[in-house]
């Protein structure tokens, strides 16, 4: 009986650190800000978005992609890449656009976080279109924000990504300018 009860003891423990240090799997990070769209400047309007992020993508994850891309080009890259789900970017206010996240990576910096998230390429200005859309382009948002999740980022319509030797995916360049992500902070 003192046994079953060490066993059960250790066993607890055992899946309470096992918990403890995959949660960074269970991301739940949550942050709004004003994105800035149109020509730049005085001509920009914001427009309230937030983004959630659910998980962060595997090593494992990134290794299936390679794969996919290998045996597939970029159509089996993009497939592969469809069926991921890692969070969402919610367009707050009259646009309503919802933009599913298929990978999003957490890098911790000097003053705080780096997000660096990855979707299929679209257009998040309404009433325009992206020219020389491939499936081998993607959308990707990059937030800067220190230890109490304040900063800014910016968004890529249209970029190449790579696969890192880390297991990551990082931006290789990107056929649009950069839309600013301005007012970051964590959702209350």
């Amino acid at each position: 009986m003192i046994k079953s009860i060490r066993h059960r003891f250790f066993g607890c423990i055992l899946l309470a650190i096992l918990l403890a240090w995959t949660s960074s799997l269970w991301a739940q990070v949550e942050l709004r800000g004003r994105l800035m769209l149109g020509s730049g400047g005085s001509m920009a309007s914001p427009v309230n978005i937030r983004i959630k992020i659910d998980s962060y993508t595997t090593v494992d994850e990134v290794r299936q992609l390679a794969q996919a891309f290998n045996s597939g080009g970029d159509s089996g890259l993009y497939a592969a890449f469809r069926k991921l789900k890692k969070g969402t970017m919610r367009f707050i206010g009259g646009a309503g656009l919802n933009i599913g996240l298929n990978a999003a990576f957490e890098k911790p910096t000097d003053n705080g976080f780096k997000y660096v998230c990855f979707s299929k390429s679209q257009n998040v200005e309404p009433g325009s279109t992206l020219q020389g859309y491939s499936e081998s382009l993607f959308l990707v948002i990059e937030l800067n924000v220190d230890k109490n999740y304040k900063g800014e980022g910016k968004i890529y319509e249209a970029a190449k990504i790579r696969f890192t030797e880390q297991g990551t995916i990082e931006m290789e360049s990107s056929t649009t300018a950069a839309k600013d992500i301005v007012d970051v902070k964590p959702v209350k």
